[in-house]
């Protein structure tokens, strides 16, 4: 019992020793956790939701609460949307600054999974995109998936998912955000 002591306590000592210059600037938010950071705030939100392919898309709205957490390196996404289902999602998207690329979680009432994603930023066009994969029934081989985020000003950006499904890749979901005010 005392070596436990004696180990939390130099496992807290060891983490709370002063960070050197070139640890504080390996932390220290960068242009793409600023980038992400002037997403925060409170948005509407207009869905269009593909349930098949090639068939008009069913559309709703909602709001989505967007705030940097984590001393400024994660942005995290509360999405309402009214479609009857009191749909919720979660998702956390942020920079990984030593693999030099971006990151995506997602989370929601309808999917029992979670949604990873890695990708990098297109500056010319504006857009972080992100590949990952979910988890498709017992027995099957995940789905590839693909998120684009267009920035298109400070008042508005566009999220869209695909799914690569029997070979195809298709538009499943688009947000469209506008900033409230």
């Amino acid at each position: 019992m005392r070596s436990s002591a004696c180990l939390a306590l130099s496992a807290a000592l060891l983490l709370a020793a002063p960070l050197s210059a070139q640890e504080k600037a390996a932390v220290a938010p960068d242009r793409e956790h600023r980038l992400l950071a002037a997403l925060a705030g409170k948005w509407a939100v207009k869905q269009s939701f593909w349930l098949a392919p090639g068939k008009p898309p069913r559309r709703d709205e909602g709001t989505a609460e967007l705030a940097m957490v984590l001393n400024g390196r994660h942005l995290r996404q509360n999405l309402h949307i009214a479609d009857g289902t009191d749909f919720e999602g979660l998702s956390y998207l942020g920079y990984d600054s030593a693999a030099q690329r971006f990151f995506s979680t997602w989370m929601d009432v309808n999917f029992p999974g979670l949604v990873i994603a890695w990708g990098g930023l297109d500056d010319a066009a504006k857009t972080i995109t992100l590949r990952g994969a979910i988890a498709a029934a017992q027995g099957q081989d995940p789905v590839p998936v693909r998120e684009v985020l267009t920035l298109t000003d400070a008042e508005h950006f566009r999220y869209e998912f695909y799914e690569t499904r029997g070979g195809a890749e298709t538009l499943a979901v688009r947000l469209d955000y506008t900033r409230r005010r």
